[in-house]
């Protein structure tokens, strides 16, 4: 059974249209071919792990818009949560954190089957050379996050987790034979024929010609969509080109409102928006108002270790209460050779603006950091297209509900990597190769490019954005962020460019479309989703999925 057919009646359902089928012009005839089994989008960790869960008969072509080091998952500071050694730990807490850190919105029984399924998983890593903190005794060291009961997250040198682990993998990657990896290769388009999905056409940077890709299976791994917003700890490769083109082909998308803002980043005019781990938090670290004084007991007794929306909304009360720009995290009641052994990613990067986080207090706010929602798939990772399957940032699995549990995002990855690829990959093995390129093209469009400021549209929306819908969101602000939304539609979405700018600005128009029509629909404060003008949810009415379907 797939995704469409499980769909529950109670979902709110929203049609939208005004995108076009394809972004850039092609004809089957006029282009390059590449043909392979089981086709990959997205370098990050679900997609390598993807790739590296296809049965090594069948040929993998992993494509990322980058290089491999430019994904969420290398930026991933506090690490991955699973149940590993903790006294007192089991299955059932980490379930019970996820449930209550997701506003009652996850799916409880992929919840289970997520956690369940991670242990097996990291010992993966671990078996391709990732090397976890341990301690005296050689055994793996586990720090806690906010929403987390018990010390579960696994971290890699102190607090460049992500990095490690994608350090590990994309070794083992590099050492099957059965996958080609295209870097540099911006997917434009998911091909489609008859209802299924049969690969991708792609733009290759090298040659700067476009491709067509030819797959038995494809599956989605492009991560998020943290660019449509003027603050973000993303990478700037994370437009929501995942999502757009799934949607365009016509596959279903869901809960695209509940975007995660990290209430911790580095905020100093003129620097970078790096993310301050939420494990400095579960190590103790104080938030603190620009006056010194310790404010999230005022709105939560779980304090710094609140889960992510909690702790985001307060500092931008308590902003607002100081007329200030910031807040401040302070850790500096530690001992510092310890703060430096155990966060020297962060120290670094805080010294190059001059903050000794061993004495100062560290300027931060929230900025947008992960997006719950996403291709809605089923259990198994399928997409309402026949093969397409989506693992990851990318996908709507119902693992994060609302609002993501910290350090459950790498999970997530591992898990549907896994699963993805490896089903991917039997149905593969079941289809008979057939090397033919079908009769697909997008004519070229007779509009004019010459009077468009694509610079300048893309900063509107990412500061409308911000502005109108982002930690805190009402209706008069989102209908302003929609009409400004529509106008940019109306002047960019119907014509047709040649550079991956221009395509990325074109996908983060209609993702903020998405996220903007779900956040108006949804007349409720729930997890990621704060409406100002509406009341926190009522836990005893069923909870409902916003389903985005293409007219």
């Amino acid at each position: 059974m797939d995704a469409a057919t499980t769909q529950a009646t109670m979902d709110r359902i929203i049609r939208t249209s005004g995108s076009p089928r394809y972004l850039a012009p092609f004809h089957a005839k006029l282009h390059p071919h590449f043909f392979t089994d089981v086709l990959v989008l997205g370098g990050g960790l679900a997609g390598l792990t993807a790739a590296l869960s296809v049965d090594p008969s069948q040929r993998v072509l992993l494509v990322c818009k980058a290089g491999l080091s430019q994904s969420n998952s290398v930026k991933a500071q506090g690490g991955i949560a699973t149940v590993w050694n903790a006294p007192g730990d089991k299955f059932e807490n980490h379930v019970k954190d996820t449930l209550i850190a997701g506003g009652a919105l996850c799916d409880k029984k992929i919840v289970e089957k997520i956690v369940r399924s991670g242990p097996k998983e990291v010992q993966k890593l671990i078996e391709y050379g990732t090397k976890f903190d341990r301690d005296d005794k050689g055994e793996i060291q586990l720090g806690r996050e906010g929403g987390h009961d018990h010390f579960r997250v696994l971290h890699a040198n102190g607090d460049s987790t992500g990095a490690e682990i994608m350090r590990a993998v994309v070794e083992e990657v590099k050492k099957r034979p059965n996958i080609r990896v295209w870097e540099d290769t911006f997917a434009i388009d998911l091909l489609t024929y008859d209802g299924f999905c049969r690969g991708a056409v792609v733009f290759w940077e090298k040659e700067r010609e476009l491709e067509l890709l030819w797959a038995k299976q494809t599956i989605l791994a492009t991560g998020g969509l943290g660019q449509i917003y003027r603050e973000t700890t993303n990478p700037s490769v994370a437009c929501g080109d995942g999502v757009a083109m799934a949607f365009r082909a016509g596959a279903n998308c869901r809960d695209l409102e509940f975007v995660q803002f990290h209430p911790t980043v580095l905020y100093i005019a003129g620097g970078s928006r790096s993310l301050i781990t939420e494990a400095m938090r579960g190590e103790g670290a104080l938030l603190l108002d620009k006056n010194g004084r310790r404010f999230m007991p005022d709105y939560d007794e779980r304090a710094e270790i609140a889960p992510r929306d909690v702790v985001s909304r307060s500092i931008v009360q308590q902003m607002q209460k100081t007329n200030s720009p910031n807040v401040y995290l302070d850790i500096s009641h530690k001992d510092k050779d310890w703060i430096l052994h155990r966060f020297p990613g962060i120290a670094a990067i805080c010294a190059e603006f001059g903050v000794d986080i061993t004495k100062d207090r560290i300027p931060v706010r929230p900025a947008a950091h992960y997006a719950m929602g996403g291709v809605y798939v089923d259990e198994f990772g399928r997409s309402t297209i026949k093969g397409l399957w989506a693992a990851g940032e990318v996908s709507s699995t119902g693992l994060h509900g609302a609002n993501r549990l910290a350090s459950n995002s790498l999970l997530e990855a591992l898990v549907y990597g896994e699963q993805t690829g490896r089903l991917a990959g039997e149905i593969a093995m079941q289809t008979t190769d057939e090397y033919r390129a079908l009769p697909l093209e997008n004519p070229p469009a007779p509009s004019s490019v010459d009077a468009v400021d694509l610079v300048d549209a893309r900063a509107s929306l990412k500061s409308a954005m911000q502005r109108l819908c982002g930690v805190s969101r009402d209706e008069a602000g989102l209908n302003e962020a929609l009409q400004s939304i529509e106008n940019w539609s109306k002047l960019l979405l119907s014509k047709q460019f040649n550079t991956v700018e221009a395509w990325e600005t074109q996908n983060m128009i209609l993702v903020a479309k998405l996220v903007v029509l779900g956040a108006l629909q949804r007349r409720e404060s729930r997890g990621g989703h704060n409406r100002s003008d509406c009341p926190p949810f009522d836990p005893n009415v069923p909870a409902v999925h916003s389903i985005f379907v293409k007219e």
